[in-house]
């Protein structure tokens, strides 16, 4: 006569089992919440940079100076930024001069407690003055 039906063994494996492989996947979905969090703070923070450094670049030549630590504000709070400028030549345009040959480099850097490190945009603006 054959019984059907599992044991007490057969039940209690297959329980430790069932519980092994939901920690692991439970454990996979919090690590990728995390990840995704950083990755919105991320492109937040890499679109505040591009605006910001779009309206610098917009300003005029001799308008365009260093700027404090100010926050963005209006729903940003979390997220501030700095300019700064650098007077560069034709022949370096990474290296800083102190003399104005017509050429500013421009850094935006956007800081945030959201992220890791800071986020730096960097462009090239000229006096058309000069040409």
């Amino acid at each position: 006569m054959r019984k059907k039906g599992f044991t007490l063994v057969e039940l209690v494996m297959a329980v430790a089992i069932s519980g092994i492989a939901v920690y692991a996947l439970l454990t996979v979905f919090i690590n990728a919440a995390y990840q995704n969090v950083d990755l919105e703070a991320l492109s937040m923070g890499l679109y505040l940079a591009n605006a910001r450094l779009e309206e610098v670049s917009n300003q005029s030549y001799s308008s365009i100076t260093d700027e404090a630590t100010t926050p963005f504000g209006s729903g940003f709070s979390d997220f501030s930024y700095e300019v700064e400028f650098d007077y560069v030549s034709s022949e370096a345009l990474n290296d800083s001069v102190g003399t104005d040959f017509g050429y500013k480099k421009i850094t935006v850097r956007v800081i945030s407690s959201s992220l890791t490190s800071s986020i730096e945009v960097v462009t090239l603006a000229t006096d058309a003055s000069n040409e």
